[in-house]
């Protein structure tokens, strides 16, 4: 058969209709009801972890992805990539003679490497997929998203009426037509969404769809989700609603405003997830119409819980949480009525993530159930005939892999390139296809996750949450008999030492086995971590010329804390040529330095706080020097001049500029790709003069807090 992963993005057990939920999702309820679910199906608790787990068939330590795929802390589980002795099962199928492409999120190679000159090996096209069209990092805005099709950066499209998700889509059927057109060969096909990542961001009738529909807040719409859980049987009868999560308050507590502004933001996510749905039909409305829909093994899967990182507010502007800045409740309601659009970065709050979880406890990066139980169908129907059915038995993210190996009748090779290969750690599930009685064939599955640790065996899980920073010796182990608690409600520690302890033992075996150890919160790992030789990170000095490729921020210069210069040689015909010369960042914060009416101007976006110094001479036509100079003053602040030629024309204080994390949206030369870093202009504002080079000298004063980078990145992930 043909073969097709959909990779759904922090949807939790609970946002599909199918799963219980209000949100109209019926394309994907179709294929639950010509298929079977899973309500046992288990993932790593966060992005790239349950990525590579999902492509290559082992856990995640083992294969390099620790964590996110931002960091190598040097350690041989946390290298930020997949391993070449994990061979993902694009490369398997490429050698059985599959035809093979990925659209979308990748997220699994370093994003230092990220940059037009790669090194390539770990994006797409260097892990087994002939074609490749989608953004390498956690996530990207929806409307103007960091595109790279195959391995180059392209610019995304002007049309107003453009939104990833139905790109994607557009490019799998567009793969399809071709596969089903000119080969005769089967095809892989990974369709990985941004959606629902936040940015939470869908077409306004989307929007408008759900004006006003959670407005009854969060704890209604948790009991009536668990009500029809229970009537779907998507839980076991007796499951109990878990107890509100810590720092989630009563809807009733809140403010009229409080409640406008965390319904808006809830509106959003359902927005974005109805319209992904749409776009999941017309995948597979076009599989049927071309008549290979039946024939497919067409896998729908979430790679963790609902999202915990919009905090106990929400956020309309990430950029705060990014750098570790409270949510601001002001700012949130001044800008409730772009929640959803192109210009906002939202994420709804605790108390909606709660709701998407339901019935369980915690969020994503937890290892409790609402950071690693999620939803899975499996479509296929020339072999499953059991339409409709809900399958109990345990399962994990590691376990598709080996299924579809088994249906394939085929063997992981022992050996891919000439690099001895890690066995296939998964458990296939074809068995469940036929069966719902059946006990599950898998014995154990541990977790792990910025120092949170799971383990089941046997029907059992002990489960720890992590305080970050704090000493592991110090966390406490919970015990639950999973078989009979669905929801994790009735904790047996106390009661069960012995069990307790024997759990515990099968985590350190399992730890041990599978490259876990040494323990790290993320925290600690990224503190100690100096930037790789020759890595972008690590150079002082750099050289960039006028249409180069957009850059991520990974790989651009590191502005942040330090004092830097940048220095603009260029050249103008007249007085109208106006345009950016080099920006960073985007809406949720940067630094633009352009020409607009015939002066230079420095634009630094604090999150949204603008600071601008404006020259007071014109810039004279012919060739020029400019400069931007900015000092340190203080962490995170500063004063910066503007220069002409030799003379200064401007100056102007910095009093807070980003420190965690810089910015999701990258470094363009000559023009602003994407979303603009000032609201003086519009994207690109390429400027139409030319520009011989660009140079960025960063001083050697840079401190930076790698803890609240690493946050930044989490919270970004």
């Amino acid at each position: 058969p043909n073969v097709v992963f959909v990779m759904l993005d922090d949807v939790g057990f609970a946002h599909l209709g199918c799963y219980g939920s209000s949100i109209d999702t019926p394309n994907m309820d179709r294929l639950a009801a010509n298929g079977i679910r899973y309500r046992n199906f288990h993932t790593t608790t966060i992005c790239s972890p349950s990525r590579a787990c999902l492509l290559t068939g082992r856990n995640h330590h083992s294969v390099g992805m620790r964590t996110i795929s931002n960091y190598d802390t040097g350690f041989p589980s946390a290298r930020g990539a997949i391993s070449p002795s994990a061979a993902t099962i694009a490369q398997m199928l490429q050698q059985t003679g599959y035809n093979t492409a990925a659209f979308g999120k990748w997220h699994l190679a370093p994003m230092a490497d990220g940059s037009a000159v790669g090194p390539f090996h770990g994006w797409p096209l260097g892990k087994g997929f002939e074609r490749y069209y989608g953004f390498l990092d956690a996530l990207t805005d929806q409307f103007a998203p960091e595109l790279i099709l195959d391995n180059r950066h392209i610019p995304s499209p002007s049309d107003p009426s453009y939104h990833l998700s139905e790109a994607i889509v557009d490019e799998a059927i567009e793969f399809v037509r071709d596969q089903t057109s000119l080969s005769t060969s089967p095809f892989f096909l990974y369709v990985a969404f941004g959606a629902c990542h936040s940015p939470h961001q869908a077409p306004q009738e989307y929007l408008d769809k759900y004006r006003g529909k959670f407005d009854q807040g969060w704890d209604a719409t948790r009991e009536a989700w668990f009500q029809r859980q229970l009537e779907l049987g998507i839980v076991p009868e007796g499951t109990q609603l878990a107890p509100r999560n810590n720092g989630v308050p009563a809807w009733n507590e809140l403010s009229e405003d409080e409640k406008a502004v965390r319904a808006r933001l809830q509106e959003a996510f359902a927005a974005m997830l109805d319209h992904m749905d749409h776009q999941i039909g017309r995948l597979a409305d076009y599989l049927e119409e071309t008549g290979e829909l039946d024939n497919t093994l067409f896998v729908v899967v979430s790679d963790n819980g609902a999202s915990q990182e919009g905090g106990p507010l929400g956020v309309v502007n990430e950029g705060r949480f990014y750098n570790q800045l409270p949510a601001s409740e002001e700012y949130n309601q001044a800008n409730i009525d772009e929640i959803g659009g192109p210009a906002s970065h939202t994420n709804y709050p605790w108390g909606w993530a709660q709701v998407g979880n339901t019935p369980l406890k915690r969020y994503k990066q937890n290892t409790h159930g609402g950071g690693i139980r999620d939803p899975l169908i499996i479509h296929w129907p020339d072999r499953i005939k059991d339409a409709g059915a809900i399958r109990p038995q345990f399962h994990h993210i590691s376990d598709i892999v080996p299924t579809v190996l088994e249906v394939l009748g085929v063997e992981a090779p022992e050996t891919y390139q000439g690099v001895p290969q890690l066995p296939i750690h998964g458990t296939s599930m074809l068995y469940t296809f036929d069966s719902s009685e059946e006990p599950t064939r898998k014995r154990n599955q541990h977790f792990e996750m910025f120092g949170h640790r799971g383990i089941w065996h046997d029907g059992w899980k002990a489960v720890t949450f992590h305080a970050p920073g704090g000493s592991f010796e110090d966390d406490q182990w919970e015990l639950y008999h999973l078989d009979e608690d669905f929801s994790e409600c009735n904790d047996l520690a106390e009661s069960e030492p012995e069990k307790l302890q024997e759990m515990i033992e099968h985590w350190w075996i399992e730890a041990a086995k599978y490259d876990v150890l040494p323990l790290e919160d993320g925290l600690r790992g990224a503190r100690g971590t100096p930037p790789k030789k020759g890595s972008p990170q690590d150079r002082t000095s750099f050289v960039y010329r006028q249409g180069m490729s957009h850059t991520p921020t990974n790989a651009a210069a590191d502005v942040r804390n330090r004092d830097y210069t940048i220095t603009v040689e260029l050249a103008r015909e007249s007085e109208a040529q106006e345009g950016v010369l080099i920006a960073h960042g985007g809406i949720t914060g940067g630094y633009s330095l352009f020409i607009k009416d015939n002066r230079l101007v420095h634009e630094y976006s604090y999150v949204g706080e603008r600071y601008r110094i404006v020259s007071d001479a014109p810039v004279p036509v012919g060739a020029s020097v400019v400069t931007f100079e900015f000092t340190k003053t203080d962490e995170l602040a500063g004063t910066a001049i503007l220069t002409m030629n030799g003379r200064q024309v401007g100056s102007g204080d910095l009093p807070a500029t980003l420190g965690g994390m810089f910015a999701i949206e990258g470094l363009d030369v000559g023009q602003d790709l994407y979303t603009a870093v000032s609201e003086d202009y519009k994207v690109p504002f390429a400027f139409s003069g030319t520009i011989a080079e660009v140079r960025l000298e960063l001083g050697s004063n840079q401190v930076l807090d790698r803890e609240a980078e690493l946050r930044g990145r989490i919270i970004a992930e």
